[in-house]
């Protein structure tokens, strides 16, 4: 999975170079079979721990438009946070990774050369939760569904590129009694590649 989510990153920033130099007019009108791909990345530290704990993850999507303005497609995600424990020069590391696939719908606003775009976008995630001592996989999960809505803004830097930026709301539910049910309100910073007219 980790391998397919490199390609789809890669993917997108492929289409960052697609004449991406040589288009002075921007097009946020996009038509029936245009094809999109998008990446964002998250990273952090503790600095006060001296980088002894980590939080990273990456999420791409591919998407096709199938009106105008309209688009639907799929999302993967990964994400992964370390912490190390006792001992600095032999340490015990304890690890949580949480993959996501899930269905997308995008809704774009604005006028066909417009170089700011409002979008809205939502779906459902199916999570793996996994939790790991010392590369040993000590807890799973795979049967919470997750909910995701956003709101954001595309910034056009050429007629198939841009960047964005969201705030997006995630709602976890746990299947079982104990489980308790998360939300998360978050900023997402990423790429966006548009294949087609």
């Amino acid at each position: 999975m980790k391998k397919l989510m490199t390609l789809l990153v890669a993917l997108g920033l492929m289409g960052m170079l697609n004449l991406a130099y040589g288009q002075t007019s921007y097009s946020t009108s996009r038509a029936s079979g245009t094809i999109m791909i998008s990446g964002s990345g998250t990273y952090q530290t503790d600095l006060s721990e001296d980088l002894r704990a980590s939080d990273w993850g990456i999420n791409t999507d591919l998407a096709l438009f199938l009106f105008p303005q309209f688009a639907a497609g799929i999302d993967l995600g990964y994400e992964k946070s370390m912490q190390e424990k006792d001992d600095v020069d032999d340490p015990d590391v304890e690890e949580i990774v949480t993959m996501s696939l899930g269905p997308r719908v995008y809704f774009f606003f604005g006028g066909k050369k417009s170089e700011l775009t409002p979008f809205v976008k939502g779906g459902a995630n199916y999570l793996v939760n996994k939790r790991l001592f010392n590369d040993e996989e000590i807890f799973r999960d795979e049967s919470e569904l997750g909910l995701v809505a956003s709101a954001g803004l595309l910034l056009n830097l050429a007629k198939n590129v841009g960047l964005t930026i969201e705030a997006e709301y995630n709602f976890e539910k746990g299947t079982d009694a104990a489980d308790i049910d998360t939300q998360e309100l978050l900023v997402k910073f990423g790429i966006r590649s548009f294949l087609g007219e």
